[in-house]
């Protein structure tokens, strides 16, 4: 047996470009025709090289494409790798960000390169730094006062309400709604701001319910594209909601929260709740969980499968999805192993791929039977190199294997 010395990561997700599709991104809107191969190839190859420099401080945008990972059968969702084509001068950067971690990575890259953009010579415009307020169109208000009787699935009245709020945005950071309570702060909406929709609104909703009661929610939305609200309170029949509307500066100051809206519950005329809404701009990005909402599983998970083709169509019945603790587990111990040649036999799930976020590592499987125990190797397909994973998670994810 040929061991390696020292411990090797073995670990290293990619994207396959067979498994990706590109769409340009006019007019907030994806086009349906599909991008060219060769040009996905090469927005994808250069948003994977580990050239970066900082946004430009001006720069003019050129062309705007989503990159979608297009097993969706498999349960991925369906958020885009953005890639943005800008301009400073003669320079051509490419932008992407990722939706696992909402990094901008800006890459510097020759025009004859992508021969599919032009480098106009419009003039740079200077970053916004930090959200700015804009006026509401005549449009926007009518809307907004026109859609108060709309009857939700469940026969729900609802009701928009100010204060109503519109923003520029910036193309990086991330906008937080903190809801206030007794002195305890809670983040009830996390925003990553994006280089697609860079105008947001949000209000207020009012909803009557079947038994009585009212409650106030919170809702943002992008160029149209409508999110999730967030009830903020709810009161019986017997208790109202009173607000009030406190002001916001024409430019969100940085890394400061901003009331913009208290809310009480007001009984017999004493207040028996009280809230206040406020907002904050991050510049950079950092994960934060949304208050009283299960976090979204979004590990790697691991996919046993007979064939390469099994993967590639999303043939759920002929593949074994490990357990999400088992994937992580094998996740971890792939960071750090002892390199081996495998031994054993080809199993009939004779490869395993690992998928988190559209990118995917692919190993061949080896099975080696023993009196008490079984190994299981793994060999990187691209690499050739391999390992055994260690006994008792190789008897888990055997057991596995092996179920009916």
């Amino acid at each position: 047996m040929l061991t390696g010395c020292g411990q090797e990561r073995l670990l290293d997700l990619q994207p396959v470009p067979s498994n990706w599709s590109a769409y340009s991104f006019v007019s907030d809107e994806y086009s349906d025709q599909e991008v060219p191969v060769e040009q996905k190839n090469q927005m994808l190859r250069t948003c994977m090289q580990n050239k970066t420099v900082s946004l430009p401080k001006s720069y003019r945008t050129l062309e705007t494409f989503g990159m979608f990972f297009t097993l969706n059968n498999l349960g991925i969702a369906p958020f885009p790798t953005e890639i943005v084509y800008l301009a400073q001068g003669n320079q051509m950067y490419l932008s992407c960000r990722s939706p696992k971690t909402q990094d901008l990575r800006v890459h510097p890259v020759k025009a004859s390169d992508h021969p599919w953009v032009r480098l106009t010579k419009d003039s740079d415009h200077v970053a916004l730094q930090a959200p700015v307020s804009i006026p509401l169109t005549e449009e926007q208000m009518d809307r907004h006062v026109s859609v108060n009787q709309e009857m939700s699935a469940d026969n729900e009245c609802a009701k928009d309400l100010k204060p109503y709020h519109a923003f520029q945005l910036p193309i990086s950071g991330q906008l937080l709604f903190v809801m206030t309570e007794s002195g305890q702060e809670h983040i009830i909406r996390n925003i990553p701001l994006s280089s697609l929709h860079q105008q947001g609104e949000f209000y207020l909703v009012s909803r009557r319910h079947i038994d009585g009661s009212t409650s106030r929610s919170l809702t943002f939305s992008r160029d149209g594209w409508d999110m999730t609200d967030r009830q903020i309170m709810t009161a019986d029949k017997s208790t109202r909601i009173k607000t009030k509307q406190l002001s916001l500066p024409k430019t969100l100051p940085v890394n400061q929260t901003v009331p913009f809206v208290t809310m009480q519950g007001v009984k017999k005329e004493r207040v028996v709740e009280e809230k206040t809404l406020s907002v904050r701009y991050r510049p950079l990005y950092r994960p934060v969980k949304e208050y009283q909402l299960e976090e979204e599983p979004h590990g790697i998970t691991a996919y046993f499968h007979p064939t390469m083709k099994s993967f590639e169509k999303a043939k759920l019945s002929e593949m074994v999805i490990l357990p999400e603790r088992l994937s992580r587990a094998m996740t971890e111990e792939l960071k750090a192993v002892t390199l081996e040649e495998p031994q054993g036999t080809r199993t009939p799930f004779s490869y395993m791929t690992l998928l988190e976020y559209g990118n995917t590592q692919t190993f061949n499987v080896y099975l080696k039977k023993r009196a008490n125990k079984t190994d299981l190797y793994l060999q990187d397909q691209r690499t050739k190199k391999s390992a055994r994973l260690s006994g008792e998670l190789a008897r888990q994810v055997s057991e596995e294997l092996e179920a009916p």
